[in-house]
């Protein structure tokens, strides 16, 4: 019997979590809504737990695909969302601190689409047959949008929108503020490159194994894509000064150089050699990096670092389940269990797992509400990401 049958507690908050269609809001009070990236990234972790919150996710997503050009909100024909309140109290809740936000979906996300076609790409071979001609078409879409505008000077970027007019930091570190928000359009950031290149190999198979034969035409530019993305990732972020991949680039060649977790985020992807996987895995487990219950986010030896910070020191379950499953995917057994042991201790210390928190450079945890901003509980990747641990071996 596994911890997750011996208590209810995950259960119900995933529960909580349900929306009316099955899949899952982000997190409460603040993200009461359909997330691209979160709600994707949740019903990845709870694949063999509950398949059914990934059909409902994948359906949500492909009714609300993007199918215009609309800059005023990110809309590209193909894109994935970001962000969708299907419930108005909740939109009008969060528009308070939000002005730009609009009543329909925004589209103002980097990895929304690469990582809509990575859980469809698991999705499929168990994919009731009625759906799956529909969502198909959703893929191709997705993977259209990558190839004939995602993808910019061989990366997949996004443009800065005006300040005031939308989200500043497209990618998952939305909250790390001036990190990237200095950087100049495009924005390219590493993890996402993984994501993308994962993305890319998945829909080579897709094509294969469900697209008639009009499809493959495709393959020839996603190989040429692929190959780009994977042979250019060390030329433009791979930094000898720090033997570390930057955390980002911009459209001036210019990387913001802070030591990050974000580079964990390529592992699983296989867009690594041998080498750079284990330059990857070694700096992720330094003693500035690595604490007793978890990986922070960014480097102690950094000047900004600051413990109690959204995403500038703190610790994110959800980021490390994806460094975790790169560990898994790529041979790091033992590394793999051992992350896994330090987030299963946070939890059990806390009694809870929120959306992030905090640990000391002494290497205790920190109340949450001394955290900058009060993390979201429930929150369903953090959630998402106990269920699979608890679950996995």
């Amino acid at each position: 019997m596994t911890y997750l049958e011996d208590s209810n507690k995950l259960k119900d908050e995933i529960n909580e979590l349900r929306s009316k269609k099955g899949y899952l809001y982000a997190g409460l009070p603040k993200f009461r809504a359909l997330f691209g990236r979160d709600s994707v990234i949740s019903a990845w972790q709870l694949l063999d737990y509950d398949p059914t919150i990934a059909f409902s996710t994948i359906q949500a997503l492909s009714s609300l695909q993007g199918s215009r050009i609309e800059r005023s909100t990110g809309e590209y024909p193909g894109k994935i969302l970001h962000e969708f309140y299907d419930d108005e109290e909740a939109f009008l809740l969060r528009k308070q601190a939000i002005p730009w936000l609009t009543r329909g979906p925004s589209y103002f996300s980097v990895d929304s689409t690469p990582l809509f076609l990575i859980l469809a790409e698991k999705l499929l071979p168990i994919m009731p047959e009625p759906n799956l001609s529909k969502i198909y078409l959703s893929i191709i879409n997705a993977i259209k949008f990558l190839l004939n505008n995602g993808i910019v000077n061989e990366f997949l970027g996004y443009e800065k929108t005006l300040v005031g007019a939308g989200i500043q930091s497209q990618s998952w570190r939305d909250g790390i503020g001036d990190m990237l928000e200095k950087l100049k359009s495009p924005v390219f950031t590493v993890g996402v490159q993984g994501y993308t290149y994962g993305a890319l190999s998945g829909a080579i198979q897709i094509i294969k194994d469900f697209g008639p034969d009009t499809d493959r035409d495709l393959i020839e530019n996603i190989v040429e894509s692929a190959s780009r993305i994977k042979n250019r990732l060390t030329d433009n972020f791979w930094l000898d000064e720090t033997s570390f991949f930057a955390i980002a680039t911009d459209g001036d060649g210019v990387a913001e150089k802070a030591v990050t977790s974000d580079p964990g985020h390529l592992l699983f992807s296989g867009i690594l050699s041998a080498k750079q996987e284990k330059d990857v895995v070694d700096r992720l487990f330094d003693n500035d990096m690595i604490t007793d219950f978890g990986i922070r986010t960014l480097s102690t030896k950094e000047r900004c670092f600051d413990e109690k910070a959204y995403q500038r020191g703190s610790v994110w379950p959800q980021d490390n389940w994806i460094i975790a499953m790169g560990l898994k995917e790529r041979g790091y057994g033992n590394l793999y269990k051992d992350l896994r042991e330090r987030i299963i201790e946070a939890y059990e210390k806390m009694g809870m797992m929120p959306e992030y928190y905090s640990v000391t450079k002494k290497g205790e945890l920190v109340d949450i509400d001394k955290l900058r901003i009060r993390p979201c509980f429930p929150q369903a990747w953090s959630a998402g990401a106990m269920v699979s641990f608890l679950q996995g071996e």
